[in-house]
């Protein structure tokens, strides 16, 4: 299982909206980042600085199933008027941290 980290920043004055529609994931969102493969999937948030965390089989595999969601598709553009999603060019996905630690 892999376990990936990731960074994005909320934009200011976006918090209450941002927190508002994660209370409310769509159901077809959910279901399409768990058909992808995440599991124990969480977002903190630290200011203005978000933290991403989740698992995965295989992180190619999410990306590529999640790159054909329809739900996704229609999350992501949702989404980029309340973040930055401080997206690698590499990978076309958020910024990716560093794991330097696990207790199991």
């Amino acid at each position: 299982m892999e376990r990936v980290g990731f960074t994005m920043r909320l934009l200011p004055g976006a918090e209450a909206e941002y927190r508002r529609r994660h209370a409310a994931v769509w159901p077809d969102m959910l279901a399409e980042l768990k058909r992808a493969g995440a599991s124990n999937y969480s977002i903190f948030l630290d200011g203005e600085d978000l933290f991403g965390y989740l698992e995965v089989a295989d992180f190619d595999a999410f990306r590529a199933a999640m790159a054909h969601s329809d739900a996704d598709a229609r999350w992501q553009p949702d989404m980029t008027s309340l973040i930055d999603p401080l997206t690698d060019a590499e990978t076309g996905f958020h910024r990716r941290m560093t794991e330097v630690f696990h207790l199991d």
